[in-house]
Parts: structure tokens; C-alpha cells; sequence
């Protein structure tokens, strides 16, 4: 989340055609094929043509694939907005960095039960899309119940935590399933493509959603406290909805009918599987292992930002939102770039990107001025959208069709563990302060990207 998110709140933050992706150290990767009888969806042979050419959108020419974009848009506008909104609403109630933390752990401790599960869906269920779609569904609830709760001035912060529990749920069970579907829709010669593309639409929505909600939280806000809240939570409902209702003209092929029922042990045995491949593909073990130490360095800052904004740059709901939208400006130019660039050279790109992503982290967290933190964060957005990019679509590259679910899922369980070392950030904030907490971190991660360019030549020359 998104995404992303995809990211977690991040990111997301975490989620193409006719020819097949070679692994430069494996045997050519078998196209994933439609159920039997079905249409191949997505641009393959016989698939629909692009309506236009220019590289950086092709996998828009796809009208299916549009239909995806435009759930994604939805999902990935009302995340954005959540990541500004509750993040200032438990400050505002608490002013503790500590309660920024438990928020991270509640949303990060059903991903850890969950996301295991939702590869094990991904990999098995008959429609990924009705997955998507059910999830959509939940989203839609659980934000208007929290936006119920500050209209009628009910709200306490364990109903936040509470929603951040389901909202944990709903993204680890749905994630894998709709990043595999990526797929599905558009094929894997236009997979790069499309993922960059999912991006960005996270970072569109990154660029201007904060900035609304701060924008329509100021007008409606009267003063200090949560006041006007109920219409950040009524826009994001809004949204989940439209990310529900754009999905269901979706097109992607049905998983043939399992002729054997599913039983708890043979699920267990799936995850095993998982576990047993990602151990025996060294390449796989690597990409994960590698991108969760990134993460872990580069994602605690957001979270915390609804504090740092507030005690280290003086500035209030308008100014939180408007730096969140101007990294959304970075990541949206990054992640367009990427989706602009040949499937080559991948590995050294993530690399280069990781680099730029702790260095401007370190100038953020040394930073005192509003408006110096504004220009870091746009370097920041540029390295965290090459990042993001890179790794999802080297981890599906090189991951085994019949697998490609489960190791998704493992990938979205490091998120939830990232999320875990974010409460104890915060536990560190709330002793030596924001910058001294994020400045550690960042540092710490600059040091282990440098030392895996020199120390493991194999990760920089993935293709």
C-alpha cells in the first residue's frame, strides 16, 4: 500500500503480456496460464493489443488493467489519507511517540498471524479477485464505524487500535492475492511495467491526499483535538468504496476448481512448501532477507512524523499533510522513471535507490526548518518509490510460479515486522527524541546497503 504501502501504512505501503521472463539463473519462468477454457486476459497472444505505445503507460492501453488502476487508485487515496489522519488524531489525544508505536504494532501483529495465510489464499483460492473484493468490502465498514465514533464524540484511542487491528487483517489477507493478480491481469511482459505503475498511483494519491485532509481537516477543525475528523474518515469511506466498485468489472482467470478439499493440515503443509522453497532458492532468500533490513531502516520515520512535525517543526494538521503530499511528489517522479526503464540492471538500480533513500533520511532526521525537511522528503519519496518498485518486482520475477503467492505473503510479513521495530523506535523517540531515533536508524541502514554492494556482488548484478 498500497502497496503499499504498500505501505502497511507505508506501503504499501508493497503491489503483463505476450513474451515470458527469463531468470538469468534459472530455466525460463512458465507463463501462468488461464483455468482451462477460459480467456487469457491481459495482453497475451490473442490478448487485447495497448491502444497506445508510449512505454511509461503501456500497460494502460489494457482497458482490464485500467479497471485494476482504478480500484488501486481508490484503495491506495483512502490509505494515504488514513496515514496522515489517525497518525495525528492518536498525537493529538496522547502526545505520546510511544502510542505512535502501539498503533504500528496493533496494525503489524495480525499481519504477522495473517500474512502466511493470505499467501496460502493466493496460491490456492479459485478467484483472487473476490478476495480483493471482500476486503474492499471490510475497509469500507471499518472506517465508518471510527468516523461514527468522532461524529457522536464517542471515539478513545483503543478504537483506533481496534481498527487498526482489522485494517492489519483485511491488507494481510488480501495483499499477496491482489499482488499476484497483478499478473494475472496485464502478464508478465508488461509485469515491471505495471507494478511501477501501481506505484504510482500510490504516489499520486501520497501527492495530494494528505494535503486535502490536512486542507478539509483545518477548515472543519475549529481549534485543537480531533474535531472534524468524521469527514477525513467519510472521504476515505468514499474511497474503499470506489476501490470496491472498480474492481468488479475486473477480468482475470479462475483457478481451476481444487478436486480435493482443503483440510488445516494440508494448508500447513503449504506454508511449509513456502518456507522449504524460499530456503532452497538462494536468490529469493536473498532479495527478502535483503529488503526486510532495508525496510526496517528506511519506514519507521513515517509513523513518527505526525510528532515530528509537531514538536520539532512547529506545525500543525495543514503542515503534516502538506509534507506527506510533497514526498508523494518525489515518489511519483521515481516511480514513473522506473516504469520507463528496460527490465535490466534491476539489482543495481535497488541498490542505488536504497543508498539514496537512507542518505536523504539522515538529512531528515538533522533537519529543523519546515521548509528544508519539505525539499529532503522529495529526495526521499524518489528513493522509496525505486526501492519499493525494484523489490516487488525482482521478488515476483524470481520467484517460482506455483510459489509466487506464498513468498508475496512472506514479503508482506516483513512489513508487519517492520512495523513491530517501529513501536520500539518509538519507544526510543519518546527517551532521546525524534531525530536522534530516525538519524540511528537511517545511519544504520546506509551502512548495511554499502556493505552489501561491496560484500555480495550477486544482489547489484540481479538483472
Amino acid at each position: 500500500m498500497t502497496t503499499s504501502a504498500t505501505p502497511g501504512d507505508s506501503s504499501a505501503f508493497l503491489d503483463s503480456g505476450a513474451a515470458t521472463v527469463e531468470r538469468p539463473d534459472a530455466p525460463p519462468a512458465q507463463r501462468p496460464r488461464p483455468a482451462s477454457g477460459g480467456p487469457s486476459y491481459g495482453g497475451g497472444r490473442g490478448g487485447p493489443k495497448p491502444k497506445f505505445s508510449i512505454s511509461t503507460f503501456k500497460s494502460l492501453g489494457d482497458s482490464n488493467y485500467r479497471w485494476f488502476f482504478i480500484s488501486l487508485l481508490g484503495h491506495f487515496a483512502a490509505m494515504n489519507t488514513q496515514m496522515f489522519i489517525r497518525g495525528y488524531l492518536v498525537f493529538q489525544m496522547t502526545g505520546s511517540y510511544a502510542m505512535l508505536g502501539v498503533i504500528s504494532l496493533a496494525n503489524a501483529i495480525p499481519g504477522l498471524l495473517f500474512s502466511l495465510v493470505g499467501g496460502v489464499i493466493a496460491d490456492n483460492v479459485k478467484s483472487k479477485k473476490r478476495v480483493v473484493e471482500m476486503a474492499q468490502a471490510t475497509n469500507v465498514v471499518n472506517v465508518a464505524v471510527i468516523a461514527a465514533l468522532i461524529a457522536t464524540q464517542n471515539l478513545a484511542v483503543w478504537h483506533l487500535i481496534v481498527a487498526a487491528v482489522v485494517q492489519g487483517a483485511v491488507m494481510s489477507l488480501m495483499m499477496p492475492s491482489r499482488q499476484v493478480l497483478t499478473s494475472d491481469v496485464v502478464g508478465f511482459d508488461r509485469l515491471m511495467n505495471a507494478l511501477a505503475l501501481n506505484n504510482a498511483a500510490m504516489n499520486v494519491t501520497r501527492m495530494g491526499m494528505p494535503a486535502l485532509g490536512g486542507l478539509v481537516f483545518g477548515f472543519v477543525n475549529s481549534g485543537s483535538g480531533i474535531q472534524g475528523g468524521e469527514w477525513i474518515y467519510g472521504m476515505m469511506c468514499a474511497a474503499y468504496f470506489i476501490s470496491f466498485a472498480a474492481m468488479i468489472p475486473v477480468k482475470a482467470p479462475d483457478r481451476a476448481p481444487s478436486t480435493t478439499a482443503r483440510t488445516l493440515r494440508s494448508s500447513l503443509a503449504d506454508l511449509g512448501m513456502g518456507f522449504a522453497y524460499i530456503k532452497r532458492d538462494k536468490t529469493v532468500l536473498m532479495l527478502l532477507g535483503v529488503n526486510f533490513v532495508i525496510v526496517m531502516g528506511s519506514m519507521p520515520y513515517l509513523q513518527l512524523l505526525p510528532g515530528f512535525v509537531d514538536e520539532v517543526l512547529h506545525a500543525k494538521a495543514g503542515g503534516l499533510g502538506f509534507l506527506m503530499s510533497i514526498q508523494g511528489i518525489g515518489s511519483l517522479v521515481g516511480s514513473l522513471v522506473i516504469a520507463s526503464l528496460p527490465s535490466r540492471n534491476r539489482g543495481r538500480m535497488l541498490m542505488l535507490s536504497s543508498m539514496l533513500l537512507a542518505a536523504s533520511l539522515i538529512f531528515f532526521s538533522a533537519s529543523g526548518w519546515f521548509w528544508v525537511t519539505a525539499g529532503v522528503l522529495v529526495v526521499v519519496g524518489v528513493g522509496q518509490a525505486g526501492r519499493m518498485s525494484l523489490s516487488q518486482v525482482l521478488v515476483q520475477t524470481y520467484s517460482e510460479d506455483e510459489y509466487r503467492g506464498r513468498v508475496q505473503s512472506i514479503y508482506m510479513m516483513e512489513m508487519s515486522l517492520v512495523n513491530v521495530g517501529t513501536f520500539f523506535v518509538g519507544l526510543l523517540a519518546n527517551a532521546v527524541g525524534p531525530q536522534w531515533a530516525i538519524g540511528s536508524t537511517s545511519i544504520a541502514m546506509l551502512v548495511f546497503v554499502i556493505a552489501i554492494w561491496f560484500m555480495v556482488p550477486k544482489m547489484r548484478n540481479l538483472a
